[in-house]
């Protein structure tokens, strides 16, 4: 199959999200929705459920903005309509953390007014540090008994080994994946390999490595059918599942070799580390992650970025934060002054969840890449 074929699949599962999430329950498994790249997976599949990441929809948010305020980001509303319109009814669990205060509430809603059996809310400390490190593996063990507890089951330490091995093979590969980005025409555009990365957050963990084996064979050997010749750009901002929002980039100049966002570069960046303990280790794997701007200090994501721009061979950076995402929105201020320090062009977009104004972007991004090609 070729590589093109190939990406239609992962972006298959990524359109049908929901039908797919259920064509692929096993009976008998519990399914555990989880919010927020911190969430140690691993956990929930060794358990041996199925680990699925909850996002919003295409709907108005008419029911959820009666629950919260306009004034939270679209992110959290739109997930929230979702789940008031009966759309995760089949969720055994919700998990998250207190990333942020519209997360925070979301939680606090979903926890009164939704059925789900299980909830739970992990705390995330804002720096990597030894005793931090220690702290979230209290997070990472409370998980885990919350799990045990709720639904009458064992995790192993030996379920807990197997389940790090099938996640960081998931992430050697994407990084494989990844390296091509760095090529004069890589053969993966960025929107698709958002797509990739997206649908591991939807398919069954075994058969996604599958996938990725077949799709980083399928890649090495080509090359891009006709490289697109845009301007090299990095993506930075707020969680972002539509790739239709990269797409619109790809087709208006640019070409996304990089990214720093908590569903793209963010879930393979790092492995998880071989340990005697595997919560500590997996605490330590998910506080080392590329830092979300939550984290302190800032110059780590900071120079990452840099750095990601040196590699990557990157000419302009978009920033694209989700309107009333507080730290991404301020996280961007220490950004735009490292850039302009460094004499980066740098474009700054607010979105909301849903892409919309598709025409105003276009137009904005395609003003951005002639600047920069001195058109």
């Amino acid at each position: 199959m070729q590589s093109k074929e190939m990406i239609g699949v992962f972006q298959d599962a990524v359109r049908r999200r929901q039908e797919v999430i259920q064509e692929n329950i096993v009976p008998g498994q519990r399914v555990i929705g989880w919010m927020c790249s911190y969430v140690p997976e691993e956990v929930i599949y060794a358990a041996g459920m199925y680990p699925v990441r909850v996002w919003g929809g295409e709907e108005p948010t008419s029911h959820a903005d009666s629950y919260l305020h306009v004034n939270m980001c679209s992110l959290v509303r739109s997930t929230l309509e979702q789940a008031l319109r009966g759309k995760y009814d089949f969720l055994d669990g919700f998990v998250t953390l207190n990333t942020c205060d519209n997360i925070r509430r979301l939680y606090d809603v979903w926890a009164l007014y939704q059925k789900t059996h299980f909830t739970h809310i992990m705390s995330l400390p804002h720096k990597v540090t030894e005793n931090s490190i220690g702290y979230f593996t209290t997070e990472v063990a409370r998980l885990k008994e919350g799990l045990e507890a709720a639904f009458d089951i064992s995790i192993t330490r030996d379920s807990l080994l197997r389940a790090i091995e099938v996640y960081n093979r998931s992430r050697s590969l994407l990084r494989q994946i990844d390296e091509l980005r760095k090529r004069d025409e890589p053969p993966i555009t960025g929107a698709e390999l958002l797509d990739v990365v997206l649908a591991g957050m939807i398919l069954p963990r075994d058969r996604y490595n599958s996938l990725l084996e077949e799709l980083v064979g399928a890649l090495e050997g080509e090359k891009a059918p006709n490289g697109n010749g845009g301007t090299r750009l990095l993506l930075v901002g707020s969680e972002l599942d539509d790739s239709e929002f990269v797409r619109l980039i790809e087709e208006s100049g640019g070409m996304v070799v990089a990214d720093d966002l908590c569903t793209g570069s963010h879930q393979y960046w790092n492995l998880t580390q071989a340990d005697s303990d595997p919560l500590r280790a997996l605490a330590q794997r998910y506080l080392a992650r590329p830092d979300c701007p939550r984290m302190h200090p800032s110059e780590g994501r900071l120079e990452r970025i840099r750095g990601m721009i040196r590699d990557y061979r990157v000419e302009g950076v978009i920033m694209a934060p989700i309107s009333f995402c507080k730290l991404h929105c301020e996280g961007g201020v220490d950004l735009s002054h490292t850039l302009k320090a460094a004499k980066i062009p740098y474009l700054s977009i607010t979105r909301e969840y849903n892409l919309t104004s598709a025409g105003q972007i276009k137009t904005r991004v395609e003003s951005f890449t002639d600047i920069i090609r001195g058109i």
